[in-house]
Protein backbone atom coordinates (compact mmCIF):
# COMPACT_ATOMS: atom_id res chain seq x y z
CA UNK A 1 0.00 0.00 0.00
CA UNK A 2 0.78 3.47 -0.71
CA UNK A 3 1.90 6.22 1.64
CA UNK A 4 -1.45 8.31 1.78
CA UNK A 5 -1.16 12.35 1.66
CA UNK A 6 -0.60 14.02 4.40
CA UNK A 7 -3.26 15.87 6.74
CA UNK A 8 -2.58 18.79 7.61
CA UNK A 9 -3.61 19.43 11.56
CA UNK A 10 -2.87 22.68 11.97
CA UNK A 11 0.72 25.39 12.31
CA UNK A 12 2.69 25.40 14.95
CA UNK A 13 3.53 29.27 16.81
CA UNK A 14 5.99 30.26 13.98
CA UNK A 15 3.53 29.36 10.95
CA UNK A 16 4.97 25.69 10.13
CA UNK A 17 2.71 22.91 9.43
CA UNK A 18 2.18 20.30 11.77
CA UNK A 19 1.55 17.02 9.58
CA UNK A 20 0.15 13.78 10.13
CA UNK A 21 1.11 10.76 7.67
CA UNK A 22 -1.26 7.61 7.72
CA UNK A 23 0.76 4.83 6.74
CA UNK A 24 -0.91 1.80 7.46
CA UNK A 25 -4.85 0.58 7.77
CA UNK A 26 -6.11 -1.93 10.38
CA UNK A 27 -8.44 -2.54 13.00
CA UNK A 28 -6.35 -0.67 15.90
CA UNK A 29 -4.95 3.22 16.20
CA UNK A 30 -1.11 3.59 16.77
CA UNK A 31 0.71 6.87 17.07
CA UNK A 32 4.27 7.31 16.39
CA UNK A 33 6.24 10.77 17.08
CA UNK A 34 8.90 12.76 16.68
CA UNK A 35 10.54 15.55 17.29
CA UNK A 36 8.73 16.88 20.32
CA UNK A 37 12.30 18.65 21.19
CA UNK A 38 13.95 20.01 18.20
CA UNK A 39 17.63 19.70 19.95
CA UNK A 40 16.97 15.98 20.02
CA UNK A 41 17.40 14.86 16.35
CA UNK A 42 18.74 11.79 16.93
CA UNK A 43 14.76 10.79 17.88
CA UNK A 44 13.24 12.59 15.07
CA UNK A 45 15.58 11.83 12.46
CA UNK A 46 15.13 8.33 13.51
CA UNK A 47 11.14 8.66 13.18
CA UNK A 48 12.09 10.07 9.33
CA UNK A 49 14.03 7.68 8.19
CA UNK A 50 11.17 4.69 9.75
CA UNK A 51 9.13 6.40 7.47
CA UNK A 52 11.48 6.10 4.24
CA UNK A 53 12.89 2.80 4.74
CA UNK A 54 9.37 0.92 4.88
CA UNK A 55 9.64 -1.34 7.69
CA UNK A 56 6.26 -0.09 9.07
CA UNK A 57 4.57 -2.12 6.40
CA UNK A 58 4.80 -5.20 8.46
CA UNK A 59 1.89 -3.44 10.13
CA UNK A 60 -0.64 -3.40 7.23
CA UNK A 61 -4.20 -5.00 7.80
CA UNK A 62 -2.87 -5.57 11.71
CA UNK A 63 -3.06 -1.65 12.06
CA UNK A 64 -3.46 1.64 11.44
CA UNK A 65 -0.26 3.81 11.67
CA UNK A 66 -0.17 7.38 12.13
CA UNK A 67 2.79 9.34 12.62
CA UNK A 68 3.67 13.07 13.10
CA UNK A 69 7.26 13.47 12.53
CA UNK A 70 7.76 16.89 13.78
CA UNK A 71 5.32 17.91 16.53
CA UNK A 72 7.91 21.34 17.45
CA UNK A 73 8.70 22.18 13.95
CA UNK A 74 9.80 25.22 15.42
CA UNK A 75 12.53 23.43 17.26
CA UNK A 76 13.56 21.27 14.85
CA UNK A 77 14.21 24.26 12.20
CA UNK A 78 16.40 26.07 15.13
CA UNK A 79 17.38 22.82 17.10
CA UNK A 80 15.84 24.39 20.54
CA UNK A 81 14.30 22.09 22.71
CA UNK A 82 11.51 24.28 22.96
CA UNK A 83 8.38 25.73 20.40
CA UNK A 84 8.58 29.00 18.71
CA UNK A 85 7.71 31.10 22.01
CA UNK A 86 10.06 29.27 23.82
CA UNK A 87 8.19 26.65 25.81
CA UNK A 88 8.95 23.11 26.01
CA UNK A 89 5.86 21.08 24.87
CA UNK A 90 6.72 18.66 27.03
CA UNK A 91 5.75 20.32 29.97
CA UNK A 92 2.80 21.82 28.64
CA UNK A 93 0.29 19.37 28.24
CA UNK A 94 -2.45 19.85 31.13
CA UNK A 95 -2.05 17.67 33.60
CA UNK A 96 -2.75 17.49 37.13
CA UNK A 97 0.55 18.03 37.94
CA UNK A 98 1.04 20.83 35.81
CA UNK A 99 3.10 23.38 37.44
CA UNK A 100 4.48 27.38 36.60
CA UNK A 101 7.74 26.94 38.16
CA UNK A 102 10.74 25.21 35.55
CA UNK A 103 14.17 23.73 36.80
CA UNK A 104 15.66 25.93 34.45
CA UNK A 105 14.58 28.17 31.30
CA UNK A 106 14.38 25.71 28.78
CA UNK A 107 12.21 23.55 30.86
CA UNK A 108 9.34 26.58 30.36
CA UNK A 109 5.86 25.11 30.85
CA UNK A 110 4.76 27.69 29.45
CA UNK A 111 1.82 30.80 30.36
CA UNK A 112 -0.74 28.19 31.51
CA UNK A 113 -1.30 24.63 31.28
CA UNK A 114 -1.76 23.60 27.29
CA UNK A 115 -1.64 26.87 26.17
CA UNK A 116 0.34 26.03 22.74
CA UNK A 117 -0.57 25.58 19.34
CA UNK A 118 1.56 22.45 19.30
CA UNK A 119 -0.03 20.63 22.27
CA UNK A 120 -3.70 21.69 21.57
CA UNK A 121 -2.72 19.59 17.87
CA UNK A 122 -1.23 16.69 19.68
CA UNK A 123 -4.34 16.35 22.81
CA UNK A 124 -7.05 16.92 19.74
CA UNK A 125 -5.07 14.29 17.90
CA UNK A 126 -5.10 11.58 20.48
CA UNK A 127 -8.26 12.18 21.42
CA UNK A 128 -9.50 11.61 17.78
CA UNK A 129 -7.54 8.40 17.66
CA UNK A 130 -7.82 7.01 20.75
CA UNK A 131 -4.78 5.11 20.08
CA UNK A 132 -3.90 1.75 21.72
CA UNK A 133 0.11 3.21 21.99
CA UNK A 134 1.54 5.92 21.49
CA UNK A 135 5.76 5.75 20.62
CA UNK A 136 7.49 8.92 21.13
CA UNK A 137 11.12 9.39 19.85
CA UNK A 138 13.30 11.58 22.15
CA UNK A 139 17.08 11.63 22.62
CA UNK A 140 18.72 11.80 26.22
CA UNK A 141 20.45 8.85 27.93
CA UNK A 142 19.46 5.31 26.48
CA UNK A 143 16.68 4.23 27.71
CA UNK A 144 12.98 3.31 27.03
CA UNK A 145 10.45 5.28 29.18
CA UNK A 146 6.82 3.37 29.96
CA UNK A 147 3.85 5.11 31.18
CA UNK A 148 0.51 3.28 31.20
CA UNK A 149 0.35 -0.13 31.02
CA UNK A 150 2.51 -1.10 28.68
CA UNK A 151 5.89 -2.44 30.25
CA UNK A 152 5.76 -6.09 28.24
CA UNK A 153 5.46 -3.39 24.65
CA UNK A 154 8.63 -1.86 26.39
CA UNK A 155 10.29 -4.93 26.93
CA UNK A 156 9.67 -6.08 23.42
CA UNK A 157 11.47 -3.27 21.92
CA UNK A 158 14.33 -3.45 24.58
CA UNK A 159 14.81 -7.40 23.38
CA UNK A 160 16.07 -5.75 19.99
CA UNK A 161 17.96 -2.89 21.14
CA UNK A 162 19.49 -3.99 24.72
CA UNK A 163 18.12 -0.84 26.17
CA UNK A 164 16.79 -0.80 29.90
CA UNK A 165 13.57 0.58 30.36
CA UNK A 166 11.62 2.03 33.26
CA UNK A 167 9.07 3.74 34.46
CA UNK A 168 10.85 6.68 35.90
CA UNK A 169 12.64 8.73 33.58
CA UNK A 170 14.82 9.81 37.17
CA UNK A 171 13.40 13.31 37.75
CA UNK A 172 9.82 14.82 37.93
CA UNK A 173 8.27 15.51 34.60
CA UNK A 174 5.40 17.44 35.30
CA UNK A 175 3.53 18.51 31.65
CA UNK A 176 4.57 15.36 30.30
CA UNK A 177 3.26 13.70 27.48
CA UNK A 178 3.65 10.07 29.23
CA UNK A 179 1.60 11.22 32.48
CA UNK A 180 -0.99 13.05 30.41
CA UNK A 181 -1.52 9.67 28.07
CA UNK A 182 -0.35 7.25 29.85
CA UNK A 183 -0.65 7.78 33.40
CA UNK A 184 -3.67 9.92 33.47
CA UNK A 185 -5.49 8.27 30.74
CA UNK A 186 -4.33 4.72 30.72
CA UNK A 187 -2.84 5.24 26.89
CA UNK A 188 0.31 2.99 27.09
CA UNK A 189 2.97 5.56 26.17
CA UNK A 190 6.54 4.77 25.25
CA UNK A 191 9.56 7.56 25.58
CA UNK A 192 12.13 6.19 23.16
CA UNK A 193 15.20 7.90 24.68
CA UNK A 194 17.91 7.32 21.89
CA UNK A 195 21.42 8.01 23.50
CA UNK A 196 22.39 11.69 22.79
CA UNK A 197 24.75 12.10 20.80
CA UNK A 198 24.50 8.30 18.43
CA UNK A 199 25.17 8.75 14.60
CA UNK A 200 22.52 8.28 12.79
CA UNK A 201 23.35 5.13 11.17
CA UNK A 202 24.10 3.76 14.83
CA UNK A 203 20.80 4.83 15.66
CA UNK A 204 19.40 3.30 12.83
CA UNK A 205 20.90 -0.02 13.02
CA UNK A 206 19.84 -0.47 16.87
CA UNK A 207 15.94 1.47 17.02
CA UNK A 208 14.90 0.32 12.85
CA UNK A 209 13.97 -2.96 13.99
CA UNK A 210 12.96 -1.92 17.62
CA UNK A 211 10.52 0.32 16.48
CA UNK A 212 9.12 -2.28 13.93
CA UNK A 213 9.06 -4.50 17.14
CA UNK A 214 7.07 -2.64 19.45
CA UNK A 215 4.66 -1.69 17.18
CA UNK A 216 4.01 -5.15 16.28
CA UNK A 217 3.76 -5.99 19.37
CA UNK A 218 1.00 -3.29 20.31
CA UNK A 219 -1.18 -4.42 16.96
CA UNK A 220 -1.11 -7.65 17.88
CA UNK A 221 -1.68 -7.53 21.80
CA UNK A 222 -4.40 -5.79 23.29
CA UNK A 223 -2.90 -6.22 26.78
CA UNK A 224 0.50 -4.53 26.81
CA UNK A 225 1.04 -4.20 30.20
Amino acid sequence: MAMETPVLLGQSHGQRPIERLRLTRGPVNLLLLGGVHGDEPEGFALVERYVREGGWRALEGLASLFVVTRVNPDGCAEGERTNGRGVDLNRNMPTKDWTQEARAPRYFPGPSAGSENETQILMNLVEELKPRAILSAHSWNPMINYNGPCRKLAEAMAAVSGYVISDDIGYPTPGSLGTWAGWERGIPTITLEVERGLEPEAAWRVHGESLTAGLLFAARNVQLG
